[in-house]
């Protein structure tokens, strides 16, 4: 289990009150704080609102309403200026599910390019961070390689070292395996508990039940836009108070095994 104090226990994120509709209410009012050093999972059945709360917290989507403190500012998520929004993009990575490379641009490439453009570095100042991320990640032999090249893990490894390299503050991952075929999931899962270790600060979107319990140190489990439990990893999963985490968790549970 993950050790349960933190490093550094300042808070560096409050989100307070999250709303957003689509058709229907995709989240109803979340409420979440995370100090630096947290890994955060955030579980839950498919539509549970899991991955559109990442989207709003990170300005990909506009949430209708809530507040949003980070790194000591406090933002209005719903109508944050174009200046704002750059300012938290400088300060966070995001990870997605399907990886988001650019296909006619290498490893390095890729990694190198938000550096340039949002972070106004020069080119070889961007090239020798980009060369320590992709090291960090494993994947100092394919820095050359294009996304065609990589398998579906490796082009994970090289989203990852993208998000790293303007050294943020958090990082949110959404979904970073379900993409991956199984054999695959390990070497990503890998990275991502050593960035635990180093005292990262994450939010994860996650299936990985072993991941949740054991690189974790709070969980949050999500249905129908709501929070219905979280709390500290060890406590969710040896202890959830409430009945639909109890049967979410026995049935992740029963799926993890019919896997094997």
């Amino acid at each position: 289990m993950r050790m349960e104090q933190i490093k550094d226990n300042m808070q560096i994120l409050e989100i307070k009150d999250i709303r957003k509709s689509f058709e229907t209410k995709v989240l109803d009012g979340v409420s979440l704080e995370v100090n630096s050093g947290d890994v955060v999972a955030i579980l839950g059945p498919s539509g549970s609102g899991k991955t559109t709360l990442l989207r709003c917290i990170n300005f990909l989507e506009t949430a209708d309403s809530g507040t949003m403190i980070f790194d000591g500012k406090t933002y209005d998520l719903a109508h944050a200026s174009k200046k704002e929004i750059a300012e938290i993009r400088k300060k966070t990575g995001f990870v997605f599910q399907n990886y988001n490379l650019f296909r006619n641009k290498t490893a390095l490439e890729n990694v190198m390019l938000g550096l340039t453009t949002a972070h106004g570095l020069s080119k070889n100042e961007a090239e020798k961070i980009g060369k320590e991320m992709l090291v960090r990640v494993g994947m100092e032999d394919k820095m050359n390689y294009y996304p065609s090249q990589l398998s579906g893990g490796q082009q994970q490894r090289v989203a990852i070292a993208r998000a790293l390299a303007p050294n943020p503050k958090i990082i949110y991952f959404d979904e970073p395996t379900s993409a991956l075929d199984p054999e695959l999931i390990g070497e990503v899962l890998s990275v991502m508990r050593q960035l635990a270790i180093e005292g990262m600060t994450m939010i994860v979107v996650t299936h990985e039940m072993d991941f949740a319990k054991n690189v974790s140190n709070k969980v949050v489990f999500m249905e129908k836009g709501v929070i219905v439990e979280q709390g500290l990893s060890n406590e969710v999963f040896e202890n959830p108070k409430q009945e639909r985490t109890k049967e979410f968790l026995r049935l992740e549970e029963n799926r993890t095994l019919g896997k094997g």
